[in-house]
């Protein structure tokens, strides 16, 4: 299955830029070399979970030191890895943009992915559940042993039952957990 991040709202669109995928330690290439405020994490071809809090600790450092307020991080219910917050623009996009890009590159742009595919994804049963009966409603047929967005998405088996997953995913999200930050990184 192809590996994917689909970002879900423009203000994470910033951010993911410069994601690889994970398989060998974040670099897409044996050749490819990691970018120089995550070698620290990196330089072993794996990311622990202590190196990757860390990094969203830096990350999340360094855009509240360029004057954004960022929420404390959470796991995502999306697949009990990720760690994600909400980050408050404000001012001219562009800065804004420049200011979260660069913070990510430099903290956690090849750490997120590298720790995130490198490790089991589980749904949280809630939002599980939710997004089954919602593909269900979609008219895509799914079992009930799909444990996260790559079981749905190879239950959809097709670009457009993907696309639904996705939705669902999304949509569901906003209902079963309100009180966690609204983007929501999905990788499959």
């Amino acid at each position: 299955m192809r590996r994917a991040t689909i970002a879900v709202a423009g203000i994470l669109a910033a951010v993911a830029v410069g994601c690889a995928p994970a398989g060998d330690g974040g670099r897409e290439h044996s050749g490819d070399i990691p970018l120089p405020g995550q070698e620290w994490a990196l330089g072993d071809g794996k990311v622990t979970a202590a190196e990757y809090r860390t990094a969203v600790h830096r990350f999340v450092s360094c855009v509240r030191d360029a004057g954004y307020p960022v929420g404390a991080p959470v796991r995502s219910p999306a697949d009990g890895l990720t760690l994600i917050y909400d980050i408050q623009p404000s001012g001219d996009p562009t800065t804004y943009n420049e200011a979260v890009q660069t913070c990510n590159l430099a903290h956690l742009s090849m750490v997120e992915p590298a720790f995130v595919e490198a490790h089991t994804q589980v749904m949280a049963r809630p939002l599980r559940a939710a997004v089954s009966a919602c593909v269900r409603r979609q008219g895509v047929h799914v079992t009930t042993r799909e444990r996260n967005l790559a079981d749905f998405a190879a239950s959809a088996a097709s670009t457009e039952g993907e696309r639904k997953v996705v939705d669902c995913v999304t949509g569901q999200w906003r209902h079963v957990y309100p009180e966690l930050p609204s983007v929501v990184p999905l990788r499959f």
